[in-house]
């Protein structure tokens, strides 16, 4: 498994995905042959260990194949994204916990992991109940991991693994605007569900690199900073869409009639620059992401993690997300009024952005604020 054969994989199915993705957004989540398709590829398996069958490559392969998804449908590429990063979280689990998980080593993996409600402790076990947001991906995955605390006087951070028949999904619980295809659903556990204790995650054993996996493997992959990690993750698929908004407003200008000016977008000097500018923005933004990627990489092979060498990842990558945003606002604006229609691509590619740059993470008030807060200690 390397990252030019998953790359090339996705470029064979990501036509299928492009066709599908208006009906993944009426139904609130994306086509069973997607999620099928991805398992077949093996594409979330570049960060699950060689132990299952695994890559275990680096969070830049993990972006670029991602990447390459959003080329085609953003909400697969989210999808993809989440499910592989699960699978790098998975991984720092207990030993007997990845054996559950990866029975099937092409399972999927998805998770609502803030830590937001209150759960018991048992022994070693975990009592789990409560609803959870943003399951991405749920409606496809085997295993579903939800985050909440436990301890009464300094509550600590916990993931529990459940197997997706522990679970109920509320369907009705995704009207979106955008990202409607990612089936970003909330997973419910009504009646208590006691987690055993390898399959409990100690988010602070993590972030301390002490957790069970991290012991296991050793690898540098598994040592990155985790909300860093998971902010270049969730990055990567508007590098593809954003692509594809440049490709999709080329692919228009020539039957875009502009009345004013008697003639189509193609001969229009203003439309010409856009697309230029709008090109070299998403250039930029591909390269600032990627070189994070590779300094992300880098902190794993550290000894200790550098703070401010983090916030300048997390600035970058927030700097870079504004980049690809701006550069598909600049297109969508000049797209005419044909371009509102439901059918087509390029409002939906615009709603999509929106949506992923507004997650908490991604905005760019999170990023300078974070690096600013770094350089000032």
């Amino acid at each position: 498994m390397d990252l030019d054969q998953i790359v090339s994989d996705i470029r064979l199915a990501g036509p299928a995905w492009k066709e599908r993705s208006l009906g993944a957004e009426s139904r609130g989540s994306i086509d069973p042959a997607n999620a099928e398709e991805i398992r077949q590829i093996g594409a979330h398996r570049l960060t699950q260990p060689f132990n299952f069958g695994g890559a275990q490559s680096s969070i830049e392969d993990h972006m670029r194949a991602v990447a390459v998804a959003g080329e085609y449908c953003m909400s697969t590429a989210w999808c993809l994204g989440v499910w592989s990063a699960h699978n790098w979280m998975a991984s720092h689990f207990p030993a007997e916990g990845q054996h559950d998980f990866w029975e099937d080593p092409r399972t999927l993996i998805s998770a609502s992991i803030v830590p937001k409600t209150k759960f018991k402790a048992v022994g070693q076990d975990v009592l789990v109940s409560g609803r959870f947001s943003f399951g991405s991906g749920c409606d496809h995955a085997s295993w579903l991991g939800v985050g909440g605390l436990i301890g009464d006087k300094t509550p600590s951070p916990v993931i529990c693994m459940l197997p997706k028949d522990s679970i109920s999904i509320d369907h009705q619980s995704w009207e979106v605007s955008g990202l409607r295809g990612t089936g970003s659903k909330e997973l419910v556990i009504a009646d208590e569900v006691l987690v055993p204790a390898h399959r409990v995650l100690h988010v602070s054993e993590s972030m301390n690199r002490e957790s069970p996996g991290q012991k296991l493997y050793g690898h540098p992959l598994y040592m990155t900073p985790w909300r860093t990690t998971a902010i270049l993750v969730l990055a990567a698929p508007l590098i593809g869409a954003a692509k594809a908004a440049i490709r999709r407003f080329q692919e228009r200008m020539d039957s875009h009639v502009l009345v004013a000016l008697k003639t189509t977008q193609l001969n229009d000097p203003l439309a010409l620059n856009r697309l230029a500018e709008s090109s070299a923005e998403v250039q930029a933004a591909e390269l600032m992401l990627y070189h994070a990627a590779k300094q992300l990489d880098l902190l794993g092979v550290a000894g200790e993690v550098d703070a401010l060498d983090n916030a300048v990842i997390v600035r970058d990558c927030g700097f870079a997300v504004r980049l690809l945003a701006n550069s598909v606002d600049r297109l969508f604006e000049a797209s005419g009024g044909s371009a509102l229609s439901s059918a087509e691509l390029m409002q939906r590619i615009w709603r999509d952005v929106h949506a992923a740059r507004s997650h908490a993470v991604l905005t760019w008030d999170h990023a300078s604020h974070t690096y600013s807060q770094a350089l000032f200690k």
